[in-house]
């Protein structure tokens, strides 16, 4: 059976409770009475323990409270085919299995009608944008943090392939002001010009297309099924059924071919640019 988000969300929580014990894979599988490889299926996902399991692992590391509460939460309708969180908890856990998937992709891509993809904002628009929720000095700190440490993928010898397909209205934003704006055009351009980097922007007038129903990331992985992350200010939703990835596949696709190339994108960010250079901020074309 193919690994689903919440079976890997598990495997990894699982792992770091061992861990964080002190026990080797093998110590630990000998504790609770099962064989080393089938403890190590469970960690990755490619298995999924019982419930039960679940319970007597965390019983045997000393969990208790609501840290057990929330892993065993993950234990339950692990197949199913939608992974829904709509509290603080469940979007956390959501939030820890996306990184994961981020790390194992080979391929990602954000469809971002209205705000910049994560994987291409500067810490001062990230920092903005979490400052604007109210976010004590610490926490927009640790948003920054976590942000940089996701946008590795993006660098080093076998980078991630990236598509971006941004809408025009997210070029607009000006989000943390005119200065943080020019220099995100800027990096905008320098990103797009890495040969792993796709991005596209997506103009106004096309009339209706997939895009403006709001923002999604899919992500391919060499070792993970294909999956759909759409999130909402207070929701977040996990996608991995074949049909339902291919109905998103499908929109990047339409997306896609409606939005400007990559030559056109970057010079109309590079005149985006020029123009908050000579003018500031401006409102958004008609």
């Amino acid at each position: 059976m193919p690994r689903t988000p919440k079976a890997v969300a598990l495997g990894r929580v699982l792992r770091q409770a061992r861990e964080a014990g002190g026990l080797s894979l093998r110590d630990f599988a000998f504790r609770i009475d099962r064989d080393a490889p089938t403890l190590s299926r469970w960690e990755t996902g490619e298995r999924t323990p019982r419930p039960e399991h679940v319970a007597r692992m965390l019983a045997v590391l000393g969990l208790a409270g609501a840290r057990f509460e929330q892993i065993m939460t993950l234990a339950y309708d692990v197949d199913e085919p939608q992974w829904i969180a709509t509290t603080p908890a469940e979007r956390r856990q959501q939030d820890e299995a996306y990184l994961e998937y981020e790390r194992l992709a080979s391929r990602v891509v954000q469809v971002a009608p209205l705000v910049l993809p994560s994987l291409l904002q500067l810490p001062d628009v990230t920092a903005a944008v979490v400052r604007s929720s109210g976010a004590t000095t610490d926490e927009v700190d640790e948003r920054v943090r976590i942000r940089l440490e996701r946008q590795r993928i993006l660098g080093g010898q076998r980078p991630t392939r990236f598509t971006a397909l941004i809408g025009m209205a997210a070029l607009y934003q000006n989000v943390g002001g005119v200065e943080t704006s020019i220099a995100q055009m800027d990096h905008l351009v320098a990103m797009a010009r890495r040969p792993h980097i796709e991005l596209r922007v997506t103009p106004f007038g096309l009339g209706w297309h997939p895009g403006l129903d709001g923002s999604f990331a899919v992500l391919e992985s060499e070792r993970l099924n294909p999956v759909v992350f759409v999130a909402t200010r207070l929701s977040t939703l996990w996608l991995h059924r074949p049909d339902d990835v291919r109905v998103y596949e499908r929109d990047v696709e339409t997306i896609r071919t409606r939005s400007l190339s990559p030559d056109e994108s970057i010079r109309l960010i590079t005149e985006r640019a020029v123009r908050l250079r000579t003018h500031g901020a401006e409102p958004t074309p008609s």
